[in-house]
């Protein structure tokens, strides 16, 4: 299933397995055509709810990772609505995902499209990193592991290194990044690059051919004349090994016929779906339209040991291939897991922001609609006031102040601090916790400290007492010293008794801690 999903094959209805002829190609026609049909499938619970899947393999291979409690997927109508970034080619049915993903990541564009999109865009960037995988797998993987892993040179830069050098070895592709280091795109594979590369192997260059690691990569060998051209057909060797069966099934579907051979000679006449298939992953190569060179003169027979020390040496490349491969799916898997889990968190704590500030604004509305209320109120009750007794009511302050002094002590104390803290928790806070905090120091000395003279006298132009208790004037704090038994007299304040009230400043200790608390 890992190599399926490497081919990028898809399931089709009609029991055919493979890709889409892709641009330069024939399109099929009547049966043909029927046999191309996409099937799209979407998972429809657990935490990949959403997730699209464009072949059966697809949904086994997915089913397979996360149990049979994942299997639940349906068809997907391919005109149905998703929202896609085509620059990242993110993709989401569900509009809550995409909103959590804008939040998280400004930069993304999302737009509404449909399913037959996202199959396009998949198809195009399978397109495009196939072109890429081609070039870095033409040149010499063990030169590219040494500088890549050994050496640690990004790895698209010591493929150009390589590709220009012409396995002219280490040193060589170490002096060619060196001369170069500073170019701009020098660590990217662009598709000017790409375009210059290929241009440069169809015209006999002696550059690499791009493919990939198989036996389609073919090497130009600038000693010998390439004179084949468009048009000329395939040597009489290849022809004579073409399955004539195939090659007309093959053609019915709208290839011509050095195609064809081509496709069936490479895949060893395995079948109609394997030369469509190799007929859509080669279709932008640039020598598809050319004849296939004449094959080598077969190699000597090897002995039955030869034979068995080759195919130990080639299990051991396999194994050592598939461990590696393994080990960068895993390190890959586990980069998209945490970049996964790091735009959720951002986006679900963007969302909570948001949320915190509705309400915040919200409660200021409420608020703010109770206080003018309030203030109708009360306007019509002076009104009622003064058509009653022809003059305005009594200050509600001057009321209030005097309700106050004639309360115990402990109440006026109550009374001082809740005014302190409804005064400036929201205006000022930070000085509020100061000034609270100078006068529990206060409380604490007289308390602990009854007879002490220094402890019962507060000069006001001492700088702790004019900077954190003055500018708290009108909010109580020295109506608040006065309940505790000071007395204002000229540059000061001082203790009226000569034994302070201990059980009052107590209570006052315990009240100030409780503000303090709830600031």
């Amino acid at each position: 299933s890992v190599s399926s999903r490497r081919a990028g094959r898809l399931h089709h209805s009609g029991g055919f397995s493979g890709p889409i002829p892709a641009a330069g190609l024939t399109p099929p026609t009547g049966a043909a055509a029927m046999a191309l049909n996409i099937m799209i499938f979407k998972c429809s619970q657990g935490q990949c709810a959403g997730r699209l899947f464009f072949s059966m393999e697809e949904v086994q291979d997915h089913c397979e990772a996360f149990g049979a409690s994942h299997a639940n997927v349906e068809q997907v109508d391919p005109e149905s609505k998703v929202w896609v970034d085509p620059k990242t080619a993110r993709y989401t049915t569900k509009e809550q995902q995409k909103q959590r993903w804008e939040a998280a990541d400004p930069q993304a564009k999302f737009e509404e499209q449909t399913v037959t999109f996202v199959v396009e865009l998949t198809r195009k960037r399978k397109e495009e990193q196939k072109r890429r995988d081609k070039f870095v797998d033409s040149v010499d993987q063990k030169q590219l592991e040494t500088l890549a892993t050994g050496k640690m040179y990004n790895r698209i830069r010591v493929a150009k290194a390589l590709h220009f050098t012409r396995g002219q070895g280490i040193e060589a592709a170490e002096k060619w990044m060196a001369d170069h280091e500073g170019e701009v795109d020098l660590d990217k594979l662009t598709d000017e690059f790409l375009n210059a590369v290929a241009a440069g192997a169809a015209s006999g260059s002696g550059d690499v051919v791009m493919g990939d690691a198989s036996a389609d990569v073919e090497m130009l060998d600038p000693s010998v004349p390439d004179d084949r051209k468009v048009g000329d057909p395939n040597p009489p060797e290849v022809k004579e090994k073409i399955n004539q069966e195939l090659l007309k099934q093959v053609m019915e579907m709208g290839f011509d016929e050095l195609r064809s051979e081509k496709a069936l000679y490479k895949t060893d006449n395995a079948g109609l779906e394997y030369a469509v298939n190799w007929l859509a992953e080669h279709a932008e190569d640039a020598d598809i339209d050319l004849p296939m060179l004449k094959p080598a003169a077969p190699k000597p027979k090897m002995s039955q040991e030869e034979a068995q020390a080759k195919a130990a040496e080639l299990q051991r490349k396999l194994r050592e291939k598939k461990a590696h491969d393994e080990k960068l799916l895993q390190k890959e898997q586990e980069r998209m897991r945490v970049e996964s889990t790091k735009m959720m968190v951002e986006a679900s704590e963007k969302l909570k922001d948001e949320e915190r500030k509705r309400e915040i604004e919200r409660m200021q509305r409420e608020k703010d609609e109770t206080e003018r209320q309030r203030k109708e109120l009360k306007e019509q009750l002076r009104l009622d006031y003064i058509e009653r007794f022809g003059k305005e009511p009594p200050a509600e302050e001057e009321d209030a102040e005097k309700a106050v002094k004639e309360k115990s002590s402990k109440d006026q104390v109550a009374h001082y601090l809740s005014k302190l803290k409804k005064t400036y928790k929201d205006t000022d806070k930070e000085g509020l916790k100061t000034c609270l905090t100078t006068l529990r120091i206060y409380v604490k000395n007289l308390q602990d400290n009854p007879q002490d003279l220094k402890f019962k006298i507060l000069k006001l132009d001492n700088k702790a007492f004019s900077t954190r208790i003055m500018p708290f004037e009108e909010g109580g704090a020295l109506d608040f010293l006065q309940a505790i038994g000071f007395e204002r007299k000229e540059g000061s304040f001082e203790q009226r008794k000569s034994v302070p009230d201990g059980w009052l400043c107590g209570n006052a200790l315990k009240f100030i801690d409780l503000i303090l608390s709830q600031l």
